[in-house]
């Protein structure tokens, strides 16, 4: 096989998945990409869409490596275009469900703790945060 079935033709395929993958499950809304200075002076820069046509190029390259010596030219047209429109979906999954996760983390931590109230009929500035076991133990106690 020549280096354009091996190389460049999974990476054209792939970046044309990643332009379907904008199509398909952005409703074709393309951003270009921009950078932009935050309130301390610090510049960031936004991808938009492009990451998406991106990431089609790197996963529709990755997904025939291992196979490329032994399927013919269409089946590393076909898996490279497929994985170019999945790839971007996948890896924002994984991102929604480690999200998920450590919501689900912070929720689980947060209700170990509960508002006691330490000043009378004031300003609730001076409430405390006091771990559950600590508020029951003095409600016991008084």
């Amino acid at each position: 096989m020549s280096i354009i079935e091996v190389i460049l033709l999974p990476m054209l395929m792939g970046g044309i998945g990643g332009l379907g993958h904008i199509l398909v499950f952005k409703n074709g809304h393309f951003t270009f990409p921009r950078k932009f200075i935050d309130d301390q002076g610090e510049k960031h820069y936004v991808f938009g869409s492009v990451k998406d046509i991106i990431i089609g190029v790197l996963a529709g390259f990755i997904s025939v490596l291992p196979v490329v010596d032994t399927v013919p030219v269409w089946y590393i047209i076909y898996i490279s275009l497929l994985s170019g429109i999945g790839g971007s979906s996948v890896i924002t999954r994984k991102i929604e469900q480690n999200l998920a996760e450590t919501k689900a983390s912070y929720i689980q931590e947060l209700s170990h703790y509960q508002l006691e109230l330490t000043s009378k009929g004031g300003s609730s500035n001076h409430n405390e945060v006091k771990p559950v076991d600590d508020v029951e133990e003095q409600k016991n106690q008084g």
